[in-house]
């Protein structure tokens, strides 16, 4: 079972998108993450005010 990503590594994805003003693409790029998962991690900020992991 994989383990989740750092809340640290989710803090920075999710800042990058909303107080830098990058894309997800461009912020999934520059931390070396997918896609998909900083667009998750993103809805989850906007959605929650919190990108941590749901429950595993």
């Amino acid at each position: 079972m994989a383990r989740p990503f750092s809340n640290d590594l989710r803090e920075r994805v999710v800042d990058a998108v909303t107080g830098e003003g990058l894309w997800c693409r461009a912020a999934a790029k520059r931390f070396g993450i997918g896609i998909s998962t900083a667009i998750d991690w993103v809805r989850r900020f906007r959605e929650t005010g919190s990108a941590a992991p749901g429950q595993m």
